[in-house]
């Protein structure tokens, strides 16, 4: 692990608390944390005492995350990276055509109904709801943080903070998008205003309101990053 990201992550990971968990714990939201892990914020732009509080949750050092180093200068692997906790829960990856589609069913995705599944371990199942699901990223209107195959768990019962990510439905075609969530507030009716942000500017903003009606399905939990060969 070369850099602070992949050890924060790894140090995460192997502590069994997930990127909302974590965030919520330390003032951060899990958007934050995911952008962290990314790369996307340096260690050197985090508050200390933030970056504090998630080392100890975590049983490692501020230093190990930094440098790689424990504080004896040893450079072991502090012993909690040895052993991560058992996955708990199985979630079906659907796509983002059977996302746009929406069920209601009591059990909206029953075994089978995807071709794959991912595992989560016990601090992020204990945090998601019945009708969680994982979903593999397609397109690069997410870049640079989100590429085409990596997975993110999201859950319909969380409503969305603004700068959370989110899977939304567009009413007119009946498609499903991931993008970033902002507020906008409400029109005079009363409907609710939001737009849905690409990361990669080469990619436009899309308006939810009553003109281009759509809905929220979902709030991002978790983002997993495919490894990539260079």
């Amino acid at each position: 692990m070369s850099n602070f990201a992949e050890r924060f992550k790894a140090a995460r990971e192997h502590a069994g608390i997930s990127q909302r968990a974590l965030g919520r714990r330390i003032g951060y939201s899990g958007s934050a944390i995911s952008q962290w892990e990314a790369g996307v914020i340096e260690a050197d732009n985090i508050r200390v005492a933030a970056l504090e509080m998630a080392a100890g949750i975590m049983g490692v050092s501020v230093r190990y995350l930094r440098t790689g180093k424990e504080d004896d200068s040893r450079g072991e692997v502090p012993s909690g990276l040895r052993a991560a906790q058992p996955d708990v829960r199985q979630l079906p990856v659907i796509s983002m055509v059977q996302a746009g589609h929406g069920r209601e069913a009591a059990d909206p995705y029953p075994r089978g109904y995807a071709e794959q599944s991912v595992s989560v371990d016990a601090e992020l199942a204990q945090d998601l709801g019945r009708l969680a699901f994982a979903l593999e990223i397609t397109g690069e209107s997410m870049l640079e943080e989100f590429h085409p195959g990596d997975i993110v768990i999201i859950d319909p019962a969380v409503k969305p903070l603004p700068g959370d990510f989110v899977v939304a439905r567009i009413e007119s075609d009946g498609s499903a998008t991931f993008k970033k969530y902002r507020s906008r507030g409400r029109d005079a009716e009363g409907h609710e205003i939001f737009e849905l942000v690409p990361l990669n500017a080469d990619y436009p903003t899309v308006v939810v309101n009553a003109a281009n009606p759509g809905s929220i399905i979902g709030t991002m939990m978790e983002h997993r990053r495919r490894r990539r060969r260079h």
